[in-house]
C-alpha cells in the first residue's frame, strides 16, 4: 500500500472513530441510565436550595427531570458556579449544563447549544421614587454593574454619557443603588424581582424601566460534536412548545402561578442564533 493511500486510510479511520464516539454520548447516557446535568442552586426561580427539603429546585431543575425522563433515564444534579459551569461540561463531568448559559458566538465555538427553553429582557432598574422615568433620563448619571459583565460595554454603548462603576457582586451593585451611590442598574427580570423579594420589606423599592437593554436566550449546553444529545434535546424542547407543557412549566416557576407573573415572550426551542441574525 501506498504511503499517501495509508494516510488517507488512517485519517479516515480517525473521523470515523471520533464521529462514531461522539454520536454515541447519547448512547453512553442511555446505557448509565442516567443524565448528569450541572445546574445551579443560587438562582432562584431557576435554580435553588429548597429550604425546606434542602433539595434543588426550580424552572432549570424541573426541566433537566423532565428532559431526563424523555430519553428514558434518572436525573442527576450536580450543582456549577457561573464560574466553573463551562469547564465542569467541557472536562466531562457533566453531560450537560442546565445553569441559565446564556448563548453567544464565543461560547458556540466551545460547546453545542440546544434551542432555547427561556429568554428573558434586560432592563434598567431604578428606585421606584427615582425622578428617572425612561432611559434616555440616565444620561450623566452613576449606574451600577457587575465588573466582567457583559452589560458594561452595551451600557456604555445604550448611554455613552452616562459613568459606569463597577461592583465585585450583584449585592454590592444592589446596596448602591439602595443608598444612593448610584442612580440605577440592570438585571434581567426574573432576577431582580427575586432580589427585590429576598432584601426584605424595609428596602426601597424598584421600578423597572420599560425599555429593555437587551433581550438574552438560554438553553441546554452539551459538550462540542454531540449531534445526537442536540437533536434529542430540540426534539424535547419542541414537543413542550405543542404540548403545552412548556407553558405549565413557564407559570408555574415565572408566570402567572409564580410571584413574578412574568409573560412568555420565547418559544421552547427556538434555535438560539436566530435572536442576533433576525
Amino acid at each position: 500500500m501506498k504511503i499517501t493511500t495509508l494516510v488517507t486510510a488512517v485519517a479516515l479511520g480517525i473521523v470515523t472513530f471520533s464521529t462514531a464516539a461522539l454520536a454515541d454520548q447519547l448512547a453512553d447516557i442511555k446505557s448509565a441510565g442516567k443524565l448528569n446535568c450541572g445546574v445551579l442552586t443560587n438562582s432562584p426561580p431557576l435554580g435553588f436550595q429548597d429550604p425546606k427539603t434542602r433539595e434543588p429546585a426550580g424552572y432549570e431543575i424541573e426541566l433537566c427531570g423532565m428532559f431526563a425522563k424523555y430519553i428514558g433515564v434518572e436525573p442527576q444534579l450536580t450543582p456549577v458556579s457561573p464560574q466553573t459551569r463551562m469547564a465542569e461540561l467541557t472536562q466531562g463531568r457533566v453531560d450537560i449544563l442546565a445553569s441559565l448559559l446564556s448563548y453567544s458566538k464565543e461560547r458556540a465555538e466551545q460547546v453545542d447549544f440546544s434551542g432555547a427553553y427561556i429568554a428573558e429582557d434586560f432592563n434598567f432598574v431604578v428606585l421606584d421614587a427615582s425622578p428617572i422615568k425612561t432611559v434616555d433620563d440616565l444620561s450623566g448619571q452613576r449606574i451600577g454593574l457587575v465588573k466582567g459583565s457583559v452589560l458594561i460595554p452595551l451600557t456604555e454603548k445604550r448611554l455613552p454619557d452616562a459613568r459606569v462603576l463597577s461592583f465585585e457582586t450583584s449585592a454590592a451593585s444592589f446596596l448602591a443603588l439602595q443608598q444612593g451611590k448610584v442612580k440605577a442598574t440592570v438585571y434581567r427580570y426574573s432576577e431582580g424581582k427575586a432580589v427585590q423579594r429576598n432584601a426584605g420589606d424595609e428596602i426601597k423599592a424598584l421600578r423597572f424601566l420599560d425599555e429593555p437593554l437587551l433581550s438574552m436566550p438560554s438553553g441546554f449546553a452539551f459538550r462540542k460534536g454531540s449531534p445526537e444529545l442536540v437533536k434529542t434535546a430540540d426534539e424535547f424542547l419542541a414537543s413542550l412548545e405543542t404540548s403545552g407543557e412548556g407553558q405549565k412549566l413557564y407559570d408555574k416557576w415565572l408566570g402567572k402561578d409564580s410571584d413574578l407573573k412574568a409573560t412568555r415572550k420565547f418559544e421552547f426551542g427556538k434555535p438560539q442564533a436566530t435572536w442576533f441574525t433576525n
